[in-house]
C-alpha cells in the first residue's frame, strides 16, 4: 500500500504578545492511503491546527510534510491550490455552506472551481441522492435540518473523489441520534471507496472505530491504539 502522508519533526508555534506559543513540537507520522485515523485530545492542544496543516490551509511551521510524496513547501501557489482542491476533502463542525446558493449549486461549486468538465451537475446529483436529499436539491441551506446541512456539507467535501478527508469535529453541533447516523454514514463511505481519514473528535466512541487513534498532550502525538 503507498504512502499518503509522510512527516518528519512538525513544529507550530503562534506568536503572542511578544511570546513565543508553542502549539506542538517534532511530530513525526506516516500514514497509508486507505487509512482511517482518529485525533483526540483536550481543546487547544492543536487539532484543528494540525489539521489546516494536514490539509495545505497552514504552511507555517518547522519541519516536513510531504503529501503523496512531493514536499509541500516546494509547491507553488497554483499546485498548492490545484493539489487542495482536487485531492483534499474537507469537513468541519460548522457546515459553511453559501446561503444565496440551493443545495446542488453549493456540492457542484468545488468541482466548478476545480474543472472545466461539465459533468458536476450529475456527479451532486448522484451525492445527494446516495445521501438521501433528493428531494432537497433545489433548497437553500435555510430550509434544512442541521443534519441535512452536515449532510451537504459531507456531499460536498467528496465532490472531487479526494484521496484525503479531513474532518474536524463534523457532529460536533447535532444531536446524538443524528450524530450517530451521520457518523456511521460517513464512515461506511469511506471504507467502502478506500479514502484515507483523519477526523478531530471529543467522541471517545468515535475515535475507537478508526483503525489508529493518536492523542495531543504535552506537545506531542501519541499513537494509543
Amino acid at each position: 500500500m503507498s504512502q499518503i502522508i509522510n512527516i518528519y519533526n512538525l513544529s507550530k508555534s503562534f506568536s503572542v504578545s511578544n511570546n513565543n506559543l508553542v502549539i506542538f513540537k517534532n511530530l513525526s507520522i506516516t500514514l497509508e492511503l486507505g487509512a482511517i485515523v482518529s485525533i483526540i485530545g483536550p481543546s487547544g492542544t492543536g487539532k484543528s491546527t494540525f489539521l489546516n496543516i494536514l490539509g495545505l490551509l497552514d504552511r507555517e511551521y518547522l519541519g516536513e510534510y510531504e503529501y503523496k510524496n512531493k514536499n509541500t513547501k516546494k509547491l507553488t501557489k497554483s499546485e498548492l491550490n490545484y493539489t487542495r482542491g482536487s485531492s483534499i476533502g474537507f469537513v468541519h463542525q460548522f457546515f459553511h455552506l453559501i446561503p444565496e446558493l440551493n443545495v446542488i449549486e453549493n456540492v457542484m461549486l468545488p468541482y466548478l472551481i476545480n474543472t472545466n468538465k461539465s459533468d458536476g451537475y450529475l456527479l451532486a446529483k448522484n451525492l445527494l441522492e446516495l445521501f438521501g436529499l433528493k428531494d432537497r436539491i433545489t433548497f437553500k441551506p435555510i430550509k434544512l435540518s442541521g443534519g441535512e446541512q452536515q449532510r451537504v456539507a459531507i456531499a460536498r467535501s467528496l465532490i472531487n473523489d479526494p484521496d484525503l478527508l479531513l474532518a474536524d469535529e463534523m457532529t460536533g453541533n447535532l444531536d446524538e441520534y443524528t450524530a450517530n447516523e451521520i457518523f456511521s454514514f460517513f464512515l461506511n463511505y469511506v471504507k467502502k471507496n478506500n479514502k484515507t481519514l483523519i477526523y478531530a473528535t471529543h467522541n471517545n466512541e468515535y475515535a475507537n472505530k478508526a483503525d489508529s487513534v493518536f492523542k495531543f498532550s504535552n506537545l506531542s502525538l501519541n499513537k494509543i491504539k
